[in-house]
């Protein structure tokens, strides 16, 4: 036999599936596209099923400078070198070199590394400046290679060692540089150059 309380146990929950079978028919489910992104999907007059919606949350590029500027301008008359890429540190590399600015170059696109090796030598780290100087037309014609830096096709960025990224140029377009590549590193929130890669 079962007791009272048994009965009243077991009624309460049945009353509670029903009412939870009850509840969950008049709820209505809603699918909802939070990201739908197909290969092509952006280019300009491509066409596809669904709606294309992107929505990437929080991400932030890195690599994007604000107003694409990557000399900044300050007001008592210095300028900031911002580099977030590899081509970047190209541009200031080649600037720097070509307007002469030694102290700009050793200050803001030499890397932290370089400098202390070059004066573990006993050298003024400013002297990196002159010796890139001197083989200019070498660093010239790297640059004419890999004019858009990691980003151009047949150049690839892989991992050195201790945070360094090398930036090298590959197969044919190699076969006549004597800078077959570039060494940069992550220094304060900004890349730097390491140094460059000579030809093997």
């Amino acid at each position: 036999m079962i007791s009272g309380v048994a009965k009243r146990a077991v009624g309460i929950g049945a009353a509670a599936i029903a009412a939870s079978v009850l509840l969950a028919s008049g709820c209505e489910r809603e699918t909802r596209v939070i990201r739908y992104n197909p290969p092509l999907g952006a280019v300009p007059g491509s066409e596809s099923g669904e709606k294309v919606v992107r929505d990437w949350g929080e991400y932030h590029d890195p690599t994007k400078v604000q107003d694409n500027k990557i000399v900044v301008d300050n007001p008592d008359g210095t300028v900031t070198l911002v580099a977030k890429t590899g081509r970047h540190v190209m541009v200031h590399v080649f600037n720097t070199l070509v307007k002469d600015q030694r102290e700009l170059f050793t200050e803001q696109v030499l890397s932290q590394r370089t400098k202390d090796e070059y004066a573990a030598r006993g050298l003024d780290p400013a002297q990196a400046f002159d010796d890139l100087k001197a083989r200019f037309t070498d660093i010239q014609d790297l640059f004419n290679a890999m004019p858009m830096g990691e980003y151009t096709p047949g150049v690839f960025m892989q991992n050195a060692g201790r945070g360094v990224k090398r930036i090298e140029v590959t197969g044919l377009a190699a076969s006549d540089l004597r800078f077959v590549g570039m060494d940069v590193v992550m220094e304060d929130g900004n890349m730097r150059l390491r140094w460059f890669v000579p030809a093997r």
